[in-house]
């Protein structure tokens, strides 16, 4: 089987690092996710953007709500080996230059994206501009409170892959020289990106792992930590993995 997490295979090769790795099929983390954004957002028959799409998992799933669902990937590789389905609905390019024209969309989604892009404000604007007015804009993306850098780091130029501990509570400083290919945000950075008074975060919380990896390794530990999502609506779901952010365009 394929490695779910191309990362883990990239040597230290910087630039396939840096674009991340895509979803490569279909997991409970995942399914977890879309039944999070189903209790908020409406996706039958909305037309559907899905930046950062890689092969197209999401595309295909949102496909069972919508017959106009696209992906954007910046990765050519990724859009050759789309999954078969959706593959004339994904296109190469970048988040920063969308190749749609203004106010095409009701939905844009960003999973795990807007960290990897070189410019993550732009990237925000560009979803702004081809959203419908009232149109919404789904981000999931690093949380720095999640106490495991997820994206591995580099030490003198030798990249180490794996979920290090407590690499995101260094100072920023100290971390950037460590991750130099990804992005990791606290509330502040995340919400500062929709400054724009025509934005309104209409959501924004917080999202523990799925645990996919440790389900595979063993079933019994993985649904005792799953356990663990009863605290996302405490204080302590400041410590999730990801930002859970739903953005709308006002009128």
């Amino acid at each position: 089987m394929t490695s779910s997490n191309w990362q883990e295979n990239a040597g230290d090769d910087f630039e396939q690092i840096k674009e991340g790795s895509p979803t490569m099929y279909w997991s409970f983390g995942l399914q977890r996710r879309l039944d999070l954004m189903l209790q908020r957002v409406d996706f039958k028959n909305k037309k559907i953007l899905d930046v950062g799409c890689g092969i197209g998992t999401f595309v295909k799933k949102f496909g069972e709500y919508s017959s106009q669902v696209y992906g954007l990937e910046y990765d050519q590789k990724k859009v050759d080996q789309a999954i078969p389905e959706v593959k004339q609905n994904i296109v190469q390019g970048e988040a920063e230059k969308l190749p749609y024209p203004d106010e095409a969309f009701d939905i844009v989604f960003s999973h795990e994206v807007l960290e990897h892009v070189n410019d993550d404000q732009k990237a925000v604007e560009e979803a702004f501009r081809v959203l419908k007015n009232n149109g919404e804009f789904i981000v999931f993306c690093p949380n720095r409170m999640y106490p495991f850098e997820t994206h591995g780091i580099f030490i003198k130029g030798k990249y180490h892959f794996g979920n290090i501990p407590f690499v995101p509570y260094l100072p920023k400083s100290v971390y950037k020289k460590l991750t130099p290919h990804v992005r990791n945000y606290t509330n502040k950075d995340l919400l500062s990106l929709f400054n724009d008074r025509k934005w309104q975060i209409t959501y924004h919380s917080h999202v523990f792992p799925g645990f996919d990896g440790l389900q595979r390794r063993s079933k019994f530990f993985s649904k005792l930590l799953r356990g663990l999502y009863s605290l996302e609506t405490t204080p302590l779901g400041n410590f999730g993995i990801s930002h859970y952010l739903i953005a709308k365009k006002a009128s």
